[in-house]
Parts: C-alpha cells; structure tokens; sequence
C-alpha cells in the first residue's frame, strides 16, 4: 500500500530527463526514495523533495561529479570530491545545506520567500561582506521558487567557479 502510493507521486513528479542528467538521477535509486517515503510524515514534502532533486541535477549537472546517500536521510551532491549541497531528510521537512565549496555567495540583507533560511556566520567572507554557506528549510511547495532561487546562486560550470 504505501509503496503503490510512493510509486504513483514519483510517477507524477515534474521531470525533465535530459541526456546528460539521467547517470545522475540513476544514482539515487528506488529503493533510497522508498526511504525517504517512510522518513517523511507529509506526501507534500515528498514531492518537494522529487522537485528539488529534479532541479539540482538539472541546473548543475555539468558542476555534479557524484551523489551520495545515506539511507534515505540526505542526498549530498560533490563536485570535484567536494560536497557542495545536501538535502537532509527529516521527519517533518527538508533541509538544505549549500556548503562553502558551492562557490555560492550571499548578500547578508538578502530576503528570501521560503519557510525559513539561516546564513552560516563562520562562512562569512570579510573582503567581499558575503556568506558563503547557509541552511534552508522546505516542505511545501509554495517555497519551491525561493529553494530555486538560492540553488541558482550556485556557479552551474566548473568554469564560472575559476571566473
């Protein structure tokens, strides 16, 4: 019963596989949302879950070298042996963690439409007045546009992190 209904929201979880996406997406198998599905309370924040996932890969895919999982608890992204962001699974929301080596950099006056965001105070950069990390937290999808804001912080090319 509750794997019937797991199928059916992934199944209808926005989703654009593009070519070069989909190795990635493989990483996170079945059976590591099947543990997400029973970690999370609320479906809603499951599909947001599928939604943020969805847009990491395809936002930076060409920044993405690995995702790891830790049973059903957090998918981290790497870049160049490096954790760049994670989505840490809890039982009643979504935590994002944007680390130092992202490359993200943020105003600290800067406001966001989510349902709550923190920057990291020892990721803050003098020289440039700018946080360089900061956790957010997600459930519902009324805030996805602010969790996509912020990820697009993210330099998307290895590239634009030299630059």
């Amino acid at each position: 019963m509750i794997g019937e209904s797991f199928l059916r929201l992934r199944k209808h979880a926005k989703r654009e596989d593009k070519m070069n996406t989909k190795p990635l997406k493989e990483l996170v198998n079945e059976e590591v949302w099947q543990q997400c599905f029973v970690r999370l309370k609320e479906k809603e924040a499951l599909g947001v879950l599928h939604e943020l996932f969805d847009y990491i890969v395809d936002t930076l895919a060409r920044r993405i070298d690995d995702i790891k999982t830790d049973d059903g608890r957090a998918i981290s992204f790497f870049s160049k042996g490096r954790e760049i962001l994670t989505i840490n699974v809890t039982r009643k929301d979504l935590r994002i963690y944007i680390h130092p080596p992202a490359r993200a950099f943020f105003d600290p006056k800067a406001k966001f439409s989510l349902e709550r965001f923190r920057f990291w105070e020892g990721s803050y950069q003098k020289a440039s007045g700018r946080y360089r990390a900061m956790s957010v937290w997600v459930s519902q999808k009324k805030y996805l546009p602010g969790a996509r804001e912020i990820i697009n912080y993210i330099p998307k090319t290895t590239e634009e992190v030299r630059a």
